[in-house]
């Protein structure tokens, strides 16, 4: 099977179950499979799948077509122009919380201490540690979602407090 069947049948199967993007959802989940760029799917349709990929493919559809998120299934969200991982136990980043992160980053000074309350993923918490000059702290009650924050604070060369 190659790559632009692959994507047509993943796009077809998407519409069917009436997963919103169907096209672009099929897309992320194919270049996950493969683990390469979206470009790359259309610069090398023809080319065949392999098997291990395939499976994989097969699966992510399966469980995207069973309501798991996109992002639970790749484990990545972009925020902020940032790459973040997600998993179930933080919440993905929405869009509109980056207006959050600019209204924020706007009113801080250097210096100022600023506290995330719920971090989830880190997400505000790091984007305001990287792009500005304060002193930002990091908590939530969730042991696992303060994990999950400090990995993407490391990944990141965030300096971020975390509090437990």
């Amino acid at each position: 099977m190659t790559i632009l069947t692959a994507l047509l049948q993943g796009t077809k199967l998407l519409e069917e179950e009436t997963v919103s993007a169907p096209r672009l959802t099929a897309e992320v989940l194919l270049t996950h499979a493969l683990q390469r760029e979206r470009s790359y799917l259309y610069a090398h349709p023809e080319e065949e799948l392999a098997e291990i990929a395939w499976i994989h493919y097969g699966r992510y559809l399966h469980e995207r077509m069973k309501g798991k998120p996109t992002q639970y299934i790749t484990g990545r969200q972009e925020f902020y122009g940032r790459d973040f991982r997600v998993n179930s136990d933080v919440l993905i980043p929405r869009p509109e919380t980056e207006h959050l992160v600019e209204a924020a980053i706007s009113r801080i000074h250097p210096h100022d201490l600023v506290v995330d309350v719920g971090t989830g993923s880190g997400a505000i918490a790091i984007s305001l540690a990287l792009d500005t000059a304060a002193h930002v702290f990091a908590t939530d009650i969730s042991t696992s979602a303060l994990n999950v924050a400090q990995a993407n604070a490391q990944q990141l060369s965030a300096h971020v407090g975390f509090l437990a």
